[in-house]
C-alpha cells in the first residue's frame, strides 16, 4: 500500500511498487498520472479568486501587448524584461541548487565572478544519471528487451548530449 501524503492544500498517494521490472515501472507511471490528475483537481479547487498574474509594475512579466503598443511605460517595461544585456552584479561565489523534476532531480551549478552574467553555468539533468544504469538493467536480457527497458526509464535523448 502506498503511503498517503497530506499537505496544506492536497492529499495524494506516493506511487511505488515492490517489483522492479519494466511492467512494474509502467504500472507506477500510470498510477502517477492518475495521482497527478487528482493533485491538479485539488489545486484548482483551492485556487484563490482574483488576478493570478504578478503586479504589472513589478517587471517580472511582459506587459499586455495593448499596453506596450499604446504607452511608453509599457514599451519600457517590455524592454526591461527581455533585454539580455541587463543584469545585476553576481557575487564571487558558486552555488548548486536542485529541484524535483518529473524525471528526477534537476540541478543547476552556477559560478559568479562579480560581473552581470554567470562565469560558468551547468545543468545536471535526470536522464543523464538514469541512463548510466542502463547497461546493468539489460544484463542477461535479450536484445529485444532493450527497447522496453530503455522506454521504461523515460530517457530524454537531448539530455544525454554531454
Amino acid at each position: 500500500m502506498s503511503p498517503i501524503w497530506r499537505t496544506a492544500t492536497s492529499t495524494f498517494q506516493v506511487c511505488c511498487s515492490t517489483g522492479g521490472d519494466v511492467y512494474a515501472r509502467y504500472l507506477v507511471r500510470m498510477a502517477e498520472i492518475l495521482e497527478s490528475l487528482k493533485i491538479v483537481e485539488q489545486a484548482i479547487e483551492n485556487l484563490p479568486s482574483g488576478p493570478v498574474n504578478v503586479d504589472v509594475g513589478g517587471r517580472q512579466v511582459l506587459p499586455a501587448k495593448g499596453h506596450v503598443h499604446t504607452t511608453i511605460e509599457g514599451l519600457i517595461q517590455q524592454f526591461e524584461v527581455i533585454m539580455t544585456n541587463r543584469g545585476f552584479p553576481t557575487p564571487v561565489d558558486e552555488c548548486y541548487a536542485a529541484t524535483e523534476a518529473p524525471n528526477g532531480e534537476l540541478g543547476f551549478y552556477l559560478v559568479g565572478d562579480g560581473s552581470n552574467v554567470a562565469y560558468r553555468a551547468r545543468c545536471r539533468p535526470p536522464s543523464f544519471i538514469h541512463f548510466a544504469i542502463f547497461p546493468l538493467l539489460i544484463r542477461g536480457h535479450l536484445l529485444s528487451d532493450a527497447v522496453a527497458v530503455l522506454g521504461s526509464l523515460n530517457i530524454i535523448a537531448a539530455e544525454l548530449d554531454r
